[in-house]
């Protein structure tokens, strides 16, 4: 039988409904289960504090860096219900034998759901319409709409989410142009995506969304430059992690009519401290990063995560450990 604590702090647990059937394999081995989701990420303060005895994390977006991984004399195992693992430290987890895991594709349709509701949302602009309506106004605010059929999308990352993105837009009739450092030709040649450089991506795409990992190449890659080689009349979605965007020059831009609309579930900061010019525009989207958010994505990142904590307390290899040298360090060994 396992012992210790499995430390539970992603932010959307608290509204899960009935989340314990889905932890049970966990109390069946032993451990006490701790669900301490108040819908915000922990600070590095209460972390210090809680994570003495965690034999097993399942975090959001928690800072695990040198001090909190100090602290955390017990852990063994991060284990993520999401993909990003941009505020984990892995060189300082793996020096502290603490395996990492994430849960790759898991949320991709409900994301890519999100991203084709943002691009329909910031181009007919249907917020603005919604409030104009309850005010007592009629009529639409431009004329005519833009549409999605016929224009095209460039992807930024076609990757699980960018690939469900694609299939998608395809079905609403768009042309997919898209860049990675991966090339993937039988998706492409199945599903009619046309893999271009980085560059031509920006300047032709109608709709450019981004879906990459946040790392020292992705950070702030659609600044001042990129945008202003977008076309005036082309709009920006986000949805894969908002220092991506530099929104500084996005809200500068979008002042300027660089670009005619943008759409964010991500922030540099979140949540971001008010005030900042992005959320006077009107021409802007915003949504609390909850693309990944679909009933069916957390059910299965949950499932994920626990899967992987099952396996790795029962001696044998979890799937998609992201610092598998961990693997090899005394505490991660299973």
């Amino acid at each position: 039988m396992a012992k210790g604590i499995v430390w539970i702090t992603t932010t959307w647990m608290h509204g899960f409904k009935d989340p314990m059937r889905y932890l049970k394999p966990l109390e069946d081995m032993g451990l006490e289960v701790f669900i301490d989701s108040n819908g915000r990420d922990a600070t590095e303060e209460e972390m210090t504090r809680k994570l003495p005895g965690v034999v097993v994390a399942m975090p959001s977006n928690d800072p695990f860096n040198e001090r909190t991984l100090a602290a955390a004399d017990s852990l063994r195992l991060i284990a993520r219900t999401g993909v990003g693992v941009n505020t984990i430290d892995l060189e300082a987890a793996t020096r502290h034998g603490v395996v990492v895991t994430y849960a790759p594709g898991k949320n991709a349709d409900s994301v890519a759901e999100h991203a084709i509701g943002l691009m329909l949302s910031v181009a007919r602009r249907i917020s603005d319409h919604d409030k104009r309506l309850r005010q007592g106004a009629w009529g639409a605010l431009r004329l005519p709409l833009p549409p999605l059929g016929g224009k095209t999308l460039g992807i930024i990352g076609l990757g699980n989410v960018g690939k469900a993105v694609a299939r998608r837009a395809v079905a609403f009739g768009m042309e997919v142009i898209a860049n990675d450092l991966v090339r993937d030709e039988r998706f492409a040649a199945e599903v009619g995506v046309y893999y271009k450089p980085l560059e031509e991506v920006i300047r032709r795409a109608d709709y450019l969304s981004c879906h990459v990992p946040l790392t020292d190449l992705t950070r702030g890659m659609i600044g001042r430059d990129a945008l202003r080689c977008m076309k005036p009349t082309a709009f920006l979605i986000n949805t894969s992690r908002g220092p991506v965007v530099d929104v500084d020059a996005l809200a500068g831009e979008l002042q300027r009519g660089t670009i005619q609309g943008a759409a964010l579930d991500v922030l540099p900061q979140e949540p971001m401290k008010l005030p900042h010019p992005i959320f006077g525009l009107d021409n802007v989207v915003l949504t609390p990063h909850m693309g990944g958010l679909g009933e069916d994505a957390c059910e299965n990142s949950l499932r994920h995560a626990v899967h992987c904590a099952v396996e790795f307390l029962s001696g044998r290899r979890p799937p998609d450990v992201v610092n598998p040298e961990a693997l090899d360090q005394p505490r991660g060994q299973h």
